[in-house]
């Protein structure tokens, strides 16, 4: 017989948690995944990563990313716990929270509320 490896969500409800989760932390990422509410996702590479910025504003947190050809702005509540894991390399992905969790996402955990990103022109 063939031996496969199952490995299990746990259950069911922490599936549903997971919904509600912005980030995960690996101190091994070599590249930051970037995902939107909609599935799409860009990859960046660390070695690319110059500049982060973190800013509080009145209405909420800003991150901001800079790597070799693209921004990243990043906005959401309690985004400093984000900014110190950047700077250990240690963030695996980022993604928007859709608005039907925002509600059940407020409280003191890291909240990213929408990710722009920006492709920086050469300059001539």
């Amino acid at each position: 017989p063939m031996k496969t490896s199952h490995v299990s969500d746990r259950s069911r409800n922490e599936g549903a948690s997971k919904n509600y989760v912005s980030w995960n932390k690996d101190a091994q990422a070599q590249l930051l995944r970037v995902e939107f509410s909609n599935g799409s996702f860009f990859l960046f590479p660390y070695a690319h990563l110059s500049v982060v910025r973190f800013e509080r504003r009145s209405e909420g947190d800003v991150l901001h990313l800079c790597f070799a050809r693209h921004e990243v702005q990043i906005t959401g509540q309690h985004l400093r716990e984000l900014g110190l894991a950047f700077q250990k390399l240690a963030v695996d992905w980022v993604k928007e929270l859709p608005v039907r969790y925002v509600a059940a996402a407020t409280g003191e955990g890291v909240h990213i509320a929408s990710i722009g990103v920006t492709e920086i022109q050469a300059s001539q």
